[in-house]
């Protein structure tokens, strides 16, 4: 019987996505938590920082796609094949962030008009109520999910502007809509699986606020409450930025080798690749 680290990674559900990008984290968890730091304190630099920080995510997962099939590269040969690629890392990102703005925006337009007959519903009684509310309810879900299923037709971008790096950086785009094709289902549930499971670790960013709730208190009358309410909601802001920063820090591994994972099983399925997963022990990793 083959041995788990030479299985051949075939055709993968969404459990085999998010199983494979937690073991990779885990197996080389301090080489792409440093690449993460490096690449989150970058974005605090506006304009040239942000194209560094973006290039630098994006080796993460170029580095997590080498691990998957067993062809690994080290920290600086991957820094060296994405560099070039900086700025189209900023410049696509636009690209894609204004065209699914366009995109949900024209939902919420379109979701808008239908939300005012329900609402009219409403009016008419205790029931109809009931089922308008149940409806603008249900309405709300699919807006979400329409949503969510334009960011999974895109959400792969990245990876093939690290990857493929003989293309037209602009070609990313359309790239990550032809590979997502007949997938978009799958790829919308491992970023809805990604983020319940990152969830806890943003929803502790907001915890500092909870401290400010008792200055609250008398905050109309009393000038001594009201600017200790104002130090509190200071000190707040500061832990809530602290702590988000440090959220974004350790989730982004995760979420760029569950990207990695699945760029090799969206070519795998469209394209017929026949490349193998390797589990590396940690401390195999490169510097």
């Amino acid at each position: 019987m083959a041995s788990p680290s030479s299985r051949q990674l075939r055709p993968l559900n969404v459990g085999d996505v998010v199983s494979a990008g937690i073991s990779l984290v885990r197996a080389h968890f301090k080489t792409y938590l440093g690449r993460s730091l490096k690449a989150a304190l970058w974005y605090l630099v506006p304009v040239y920082g942000w194209a560094k920080g973006l290039m630098i995510f994006a080796q993460i997962g170029r580095l997590g796609f080498h691990e998957v099939i067993r062809q690994p590269e080290t920290v600086a040969l991957s820094l060296r094949n994405v560099r070039p690629r900086m700025w189209s890392f900023l410049g696509v990102a636009m690209l894609v962030s204004l065209i699914q703005l366009a995109l949900n925006y024209a939902i919420s337009l379109v979701a808008g008009i239908l939300l005012v007959p329900l609402a009219a519903i409403g009016a008419a009684g205790a029931a109809a109520a009931i089922l308008s509310g149940v409806l603008i309810v249900a309405m709300q879900l699919i807006i979400f999910a329409a949503q969510t299923w334009i960011q999974a037709r895109f959400w792969v971008y990245d990876m093939i502007l690290a990857m493929e790096t003989e293309s037209e950086p602009t070609a990313a785009i359309s790239r990550s809509w032809e590979l997502t094709k007949g997938s978009a289902t799958r790829v919308l549930l491992v970023l809805l699986v990604s983020y319940l499971v990152m969830a806890p670790l943003y929803l502790l960013s907001f915890v500092p606020f909870l401290f400010t709730i008792p200055f609250f208190a008398g905050v109309s009358t009393d000038a001594t409450a009201n600017e200790a309410l104002g130090i509190a909601l200071l000190l707040a802001t500061l832990a809530f930025f602290f702590l988000f920063f440090f959220a974004v820090v350790l989730s982004a591994p995760f979420f760029q080798s569950l990207k990695a994972v699945l760029y090799y099983d969206l070519r795998n399925r469209r394209e017929g690749l026949d490349l193998q997963f390797r589990d590396r022990p940690r401390d195999q990793d490169r510097p």
